[in-house]
């Protein structure tokens, strides 16, 4: 077996023409490292007397000078775990993992994870007990296409045993032949796109989203740049029972059907977007963004028995949880216990209400907001009371919210703009969500974001995109 760290990669890039470099482009967040190079490398200055430097107890895990973006983190025990994808050359990204021992207090060096010649980001980790979980979206230059893959791995105090091994591909779960494309002539690949992980015991959950009718047009005529269109996209579902071994063969499609009682005169054709998974007690839960925006919502289905069938069935409706909440998306799922907590972003509030000098009230501000359900997902508390939904209820906009629950305490961060608290804003609830403390920062404006958290007791453990340093880096810090 071989472990390969950033010694090892392949700076050739993949071979993409103009329609799937547009497609991807404008339906797989990872694919904007290009203007994010050109932003964060061709602006630098010499005005600075001395070199940036990071906050104290903010450590840099990335330590590249190339652009490091998306991290995501979990926790078991005493063992943290951060993933994240970083520019390797050319056209090329990858996904690296760094791992810490000691409670976040030092991290090992990163270990590239992915692996491919072709593009590969956005992605995601879960942990159970001493086994890691990774899956991520990679192009597939053959098939033209996006696809979902997975690894899994072993952590022997700080010796990874990968499977499959890292000088063999990732597992792909989401290969599909080339059905999709223009309505009426589907004979086109199906990008696959934002994959989520949950898993407990020998039980490994993954969804994702699926590209299934979409158009490529030209953007200029006479020109080869293309414009891709998505009308439609699924959440599919695949599960694991012995460790990430083997998946069902034929994912699940979990956001079917879209009646108009759900997503009015668009249904069917409605994108299915932003899965998101969470477990608590054997019970899984799944939360997803449907409809077309602005009037997305954000809907939910849970799974009682790993074994057993999903409630609401796969054959009727999903269930609503943003209720009228206008432009609901990003959804999060945190579970703990009989709890099960939805975080999201919406615009509960007109636009003529909005007061903020920052968007100078040309525009209506997005809020993050939080319903609870006290009996593994069967009921939740109504969007209606707003005063205790809105968690940051403030004028400007408030937007990337991350939720985490440990022992009764449930940890919430985003990302706002209001002056005064703008930048990594944080909240804490001590009593299952009933009440909040106070919005404090904890990491200014204009340098941080993107986070993700996990939580154990009392110990937040953040991660996020940083500038400080010139250029876009993976930072960690624990408090």
């Amino acid at each position: 077996m071989r472990i390969a760290d950033r010694g090892s990669r392949n700076d050739q890039p993949p071979v993409i023409n103009a329609a799937s470099r547009t497609a991807r482009r404008l339906f797989s967040p990872f694919a904007f490292f290009l203007f994010g190079s050109l932003l964060f490398f061709g602006c630098q200055g010499n005005s600075t007397p001395s070199p940036p430097h990071l906050p104290d107890g903010v450590m840099n895990l990335s330590k590249s000078t190339a652009l490091s973006i998306g991290p995501q983190i979990a926790l078991s025990g005493n063992s943290v775990y951060v993933v994240w994808q970083e520019h390797t050359g050319g056209q090329n990204m990858e996904v690296f993992l760094s791992r810490s021992g000691d409670g976040g207090t030092t991290f090992d060096a990163p270990i590239n994870v992915s692996q491919s010649s072709s593009f590969s980001g956005n992605p995601k980790i879960a942990v159970s007990g001493n086994l890691i979980y990774v899956v991520w979206e990679e192009f597939v230059s053959d098939r033209n296409d996006t696809d979902i893959f997975f690894r899994e791995a072993e952590d022997q105090n700080g010796s990874f045993v990968w499977a499959p091994p890292l000088d063999a591909p990732g597992k792909n779960l989401s290969l599909s032949p080339p059905v999709c494309g223009t309505p009426g002539n589907k004979t086109g690949p199906c990008p696959s796109q934002e994959p989520a992980v949950v898993a407990f015991g020998d039980n490994v959950f993954v969804a994702w989203g699926e590209a299934t009718d979409y158009l490529i047009s030209p953007v200029t005529v006479g020109q080869s740049a293309t414009q891709f269109t998505l009308l439609n996209s699924e959440i599919l579902f695949t599960h694991s029972t012995n460790r990430g071994a083997d998946f069902t063969p034929s994912p699940a499609v979990i956001s079917g059907p879209k009646p108009s009682s759900i997503c009015g005169a668009d249904a069917p054709q409605t994108p299915s977007l932003n899965p998101t998974l969470a477990a608590a007690d054997g019970h899984l839960y799944i939360a997803w963004e449907d409809c077309t925006r602005p009037k997305s919502k954000v809907l939910f289905r849970r799974l009682p028995d790993p074994t057993g069938s999903f409630t609401p069935p796969l054959s009727q409706d999903p269930t609503i949880l943003s209720g009228s909440i206008n432009g609901s998306n990003r959804p999060e799922l945190a579970a703990e216990g009989d709890r099960v907590y939805l975080l999201w972003e919406g615009f509960p509030f007109p636009e003529e209400s909005n007061t903020c000098p920052v968007l100078g009230g040309s525009a209506p501000n997005s809020e993050i907001l939080l319903i609870r359900s006290l009996n593994q997902g069967a009921t939740f508390t109504s969007t209606d009371d707003l005063p205790q939904t809105n968690l940051s209820n403030n004028a400007c906009s408030s937007n990337d919210g991350k939720i985490a629950v440990s022992d009764g305490s449930i940890h919430v961060v985003w990302m706002d703009n209001t002056p005064g608290l703008a930048g990594l804003v944080y909240r804490k609830s001590t009593d299952n969500g009933a009440t909040f403390s106070p919005a404090v920062n904890i990491q200014g404006s204009g340098s941080a974001a993107n986070p993700s958290i996990t939580a154990s007791s009392n110990t937040l453990f953040t991660t996020w995109e940083d500038a400080t340093l010139g250029n876009l880096e993976v930072v960690f810090t624990k408090k």
